[in-house]
């Protein structure tokens, strides 16, 4: 494939990128956790303030805790907290401030990135590597979600690592090193749970063909496997005591409910924040890793390169990493329209775009794969420059109430979106817009200290005539109540 690279120059470049990625990553650096996908955010930060002053208390401390919806912190099924466990540990050396969770994303989405050049290169040659990691770092999607203080950039770390430690037991054979590729599977689909996508992958590039590796495939499921489902049980059992459900749109009604095969947002995600170049890309590099299999010639010409055609196992599990990814965009992202659902299939799109662009050899693939990572990153600057906007009403209304309120006071608040009480570092309540005939209701009933209209709410004129008619507001959209 491509023209040569010599080891001794491979550094340069992977350096490069990763510059290159950390500065793409750095816009937003100093944003509070209100910009796109704030829920998420707060929501990781509340359960690292959870966790302070109790660091040690293992395992305790593992079980997620956020600050609705109850009169206390509620406990939820959530996956393994790495992040926020991370972050706690720093704040409590270094101070809190919301620029350590962004430097951590950062940093396991570099990580991922330096993962896909060091898989790239093993199993096809170090060209395809970096066109690979050139490509997910500055693909808008995963360029925006490798800032986000969210499990998204520690659970594609994990990944792509996890396949790396695979390919590390396969060049040495040995008992601690299959142990090792089995936690570092668990530790990734601990970290987010549709990463289980991958694991019949490591299964395929481990162990075919299957014949004779039953032994060591269930040592490899054993650890992969056993540590998720002892935690998983334990957060379902332990939030089933508080009446909480997994926080979790794949688990929950939102499949079912959703909008079906191919839905608009879909389309619009992958075109958008994917990029048509890097799917077209990603097809041809199926078609060309297809024909090797027909023609039964290697495509990499590279004499420091893994001739591919000896190691048909990394073909079949490319195959079948795109067939679960295909089925996952199917079914599950067509149904929930939410992008960053998206950020998994990036792994493999960018690995076969990698491969596609170093079947061009020499001068023009080089001048095509710049041309593609310049063009992304043009892309990513207008695709996600709404992403990073926030509204500062919001975290003035929660720094007011911080301010002005008892600390132990119980909040109601007017919608959904929950930031507020980790900036107000509050707990309470959340009413349901998407039912305002209910929610005057729900506010006369729930034991709550003060009501809070939220800076873009989205109940009716009706409901907050009620509300100016009965209560007085006694800050930035601050009323308080007598339901106690």
């Amino acid at each position: 494939m491509g023209g040569r690279i010599k080891n001794r120059s491979i550094n340069w470049p992977l350096i490069f990128i990763l510059l290159l990625g950390v500065l793409v990553r750095t816009q937003g650096l100093m944003n509070p956790l209100l910009d796109d996908q704030g829920w998420r955010q707060a929501d990781t930060a509340s359960m690292a303030y959870h966790m302070l002053g109790r660091l040690t208390a293992i395992p305790q401390v593992w079980f997620p805790i956020l600050n609705y919806d109850g009169p206390v912190p509620q406990k939820v099924e959530l996956e393994f907290p790495f992040l926020p466990y991370i972050i706690a540990w720093t704040w409590t050396l270094l101070g809190q401030s919301d620029l350590w969770g962004r430097i951590w994303a950062i940093v396991f989405s570099m990580l991922t990135v330096w993962g896909i050049f060091v898989f790239g290169q093993k199993k096809f040659s170090s060209r395809a590597g970096l066109w690979a990691a050139g490509i997910y770092a500055f693909v808008p999607l995963t360029a925006y979600y490798g800032r986000v203080v969210m499990p998204e950039p520690v659970a594609q770390a994990f990944s792509i690592w996890a396949l790396n430690a695979v390919v590390f037991w396969r060049e040495k054979p040995g008992r601690l090193r299959l142990a090792g590729a089995g936690l570092v599977m668990a530790f990734a689909i601990l970290a987010k749970l549709p990463q289980l996508m991958i694991f019949p992958v490591g299964i395929m590039l481990g162990f075919w063909p299957l014949k004779g590796e039953e032994k060591r495939i269930m040592i490899y499921s054993l650890f992969s496997l056993l540590p998720p489902g002892l935690y998983y049980s334990w957060v379902h059992k332990g939030a089933a005591s508080q009446a909480s459900q997994f926080v979790s749109g794949i688990l929950s009604g939102q499949v079912v409910e959703g909008t079906g095969l191919l839905s608009q947002k879909l389309i619009e995600n992958i075109f958008l924040e994917v990029g048509l170049t890097v799917t077209l890309l990603a097809g041809t590099g199926i078609i060309l890793l297809i024909l090797v299999l027909i023609n039964k010639q290697p495509i990499i010409y590279d004499k420091n390169s893994v001739n591919i055609q000896k190691d048909r196992r990394t073909i079949y599990s490319l195959f079948l990493w795109c067939i679960i990814s295909l089925s996952y965009v199917a079914f599950i992202c067509s149904r929930i329209a939410l992008d960053y659902y998206l950020v998994p299939v990036i792994l493999p799109l960018s690995l076969l775009a990698g491969v596609a662009l170093d079947c061009i050899e020499d001068i023009p693939g080089f001048v095509l794969g710049v041309l593609v990572l310049f063009f992304l990153l043009i892309q990513g600057t207008v695709v996600n420059e709404e992403k990073y906007l926030w509204d500062m009403r919001y975290l003035n209304q929660a720094l007011w109430i911080r301010e002005n309120t008892p600390k132990e006071s119980v909040l109601i608040l007017s919608d959904s979106p929950p930031m507020t009480f980790y900036y107000a570092q509050r707990v309470g309540y959340r009413l349901n817009p998407s039912k305002s005939a209910e929610a005057w209701q729900q506010l006369s009933t729930l034991k709550g200290d003060y009501f809070i209209a939220l800076p873009k709410t989205e109940l009716g004129s009706d409901f907050w005539k009620k509300v100016q008619a009965k209560y007085s507001e006694i800050g930035p959209g601050v009323y308080p109540l007598n339901n106690r």
